[in-house]
């Protein structure tokens, strides 16, 4: 092991057990647990929030957001252009909303998706919703469950052709 990988793993568990200490546990906190509060505010105040409600502490602790890849840059350029094909195909549909079902759904098939991200520091990413932002385009993902017109860029590892939210896939083709 070449030493800054020691620095680095020692540094990591030195800070595992500080964070431990700051929440009052007599053991250091997991390495995920770290990661999840260092790439989320609210996640980390509720733990801080928590400290003395055990029973909650340790069901945050049992599961901490997931945070799986780094975020994927967009260009303010292409945010602004998906925003604004996103807000047109809205309002071509009446501005519907999905029902309540539906949109949980489809927030619990992005909970689990392994592109979901914390909010982006881009303005057109601002959200303070806890889902977050889809890391293949770039939206923030409770207005995208939001919007009847939307769909899910991800497709679902076991079923080809059918996104996350069980929608088929449609390639369009731009005209010529």
């Amino acid at each position: 092991m070449s030493v800054l990988a020691l620095d680095t793993a020692q540094s990591e568990s030195q800070m595992c057990a500080e964070f431990a200490e700051l929440l009052g546990l007599p053991e250091p906190v997991d390495e995920a647990v770290l990661r999840a509060a260092l790439s989320s505010d609210s996640y980390a105040r509720s733990l801080l929030a928590s400290r003395r409600t055990p029973q909650m502490l340790q069901m945050l602790l049992m599961s901490p957001p997931r945070q799986v890849r780094a975020r994927a840059e967009h260009t303010t350029t292409e945010l602004f252009q998906r925003g604004s094909r996103s807000l047109v195909n809205w309002a071509r549909s009446g501005f519907s909303t999905t029902d309540p079902l539906a949109r949980e759904q489809r927030s619990e098939a992005c909970r689990q998706c392994p592109h979901r991200q914390a909010p982006g520091a881009s303005l057109l990413q601002a959200t303070r919703s806890e889902l977050g932002i889809c890391g293949l385009c770039g939206c923030p993902l409770s207005r995208k469950v939001s919007m009847l017109s939307e769909s899910c860029p991800g497709e679902m590892p076991d079923t080809p052709g059918v996104n996350r939210w069980g929608q088929v896939i449609t390639v369009s083709h731009p005209s010529n």
